[in-house]
């Protein structure tokens, strides 16, 4: 992805597919990128959803739930990127503290012979499970799209590297505080296990109730990945398609969201299933990383 966005950094994929691959193979590369944002948009939307379902409130309605985050997205996109990531300056820093104390305040509930399964069986169910979070790293590829807009793009290497060795290294780190807390036979599927280890955290037996810290910074990721998704799906079409602004399609796209995150899981279970490696990885996985690789690799043999 770096190597490929640097290759050419005035133009997103949506442009240089046009130029590597041709205008129509360029333009159907670019429709796929749509779709996979709203699809994106829709999912994360679902997913975000379905924790105030589960735990809050469970008689309100999801469409209600799905179109308040949608309303909130759609007043930052018509402030354009630059609000979303000034929002990111702010919300990403409490995220990251929220995880760490999430899993310093869980320390007391830690049971370390959880972990006797893996010395008995070693680590290849831990990284056949550990390639499961594949497809959400891979959600990296808005870089493809973002980096032309970037006044200083001698610093996106870097910045991008460090963004997935954080977001790696916490979502280790939070797999393996589920573990020692929760037992070594939690699956897969199970509701929220983070927010389940908010629910248990006590300090001094006193101090109770952490869960709205971790909703708060649930609201904040949700925020920041719909935005991102739809803004991309709105900019994207408006590069296909050579229009000369994007705002007149924030309202048809939103809807559209809204519809397929309420139609496309009938309940939770069918929406953590689609979570799996051979569903949303079998769509999420070429899209990420086989698309960029295949382009990067024509543009190399073209001389492009």
């Amino acid at each position: 992805m770096i190597v490929l966005a640097l290759r050419y950094p005035s133009c997103t994929i949506i442009q240089y597919s046009q130029i590597v691959l041709g205008k129509w193979l360029g333009k159907l590369v670019g429709l796929v990128y749509i779709v996979f944002f709203i699809l994106a948009a829709a999912t994360v939307s679902r997913d975000f959803s379905e924790i105030f379902l589960n735990f809050l409130y469970p008689y309100i309605p999801i469409s209600v739930i799905v179109l308040t985050i949608i309303i909130v997205c759609v007043y930052a996109i018509t402030l354009g990127l630059q609000l979303i990531a000034r929002l990111a300056e702010l919300i990403a820093p409490f995220i990251l503290l929220v995880i760490i104390f999430g899993i310093i305040a869980s320390i007391p509930n830690m049971n370390f012979s959880a972990l006797t399964p893996i010395l008995k069986n070693g680590w290849t169910p831990v990284v056949r499970d550990a390639v499961t979070e594949l497809p959400w790293i891979g959600l990296a590829v808005p870089w493809l799209f973002i980096l032309p807009q970037l006044e200083i793009k001698t610093k996106a290497k870097k910045t991008l590297l460090l963004s997935i060795f954080i977001v790696g290294f916490c979502t280790f780190l939070v797999g393996v505080t589920n573990v020692l807390v929760l037992g070594p036979l939690m699956p897969l599927s199970a509701n929220y296990q983070f927010y389940s280890l908010f629910r248990l955290i006590s300090i001094s037996r006193y101090i109770e109730r952490f869960e709205p810290i971790f909703l708060i910074a649930w609201i904040g990721t949700a925020f920041l990945m719909i935005s991102t998704f739809y803004y991309i799906a709105l900019t994207s079409i408006k590069e296909l398609f050579n229009l000369n602004s994007y705002r007149l399609l924030i309202i048809p796209v939103g809807a559209l969201i809204i519809y397929l995150s309420v139609k496309l899981f009938p309940s939770y279970m069918d929406l953590r299933s689609f979570f799996s490696l051979e569903r949303f990885g079998l769509i999420a996985l070429p899209i990420e990383f086989g698309i960029p690789l295949l382009l990067l690799t024509i543009s190399y043999i073209r001389g492009k």
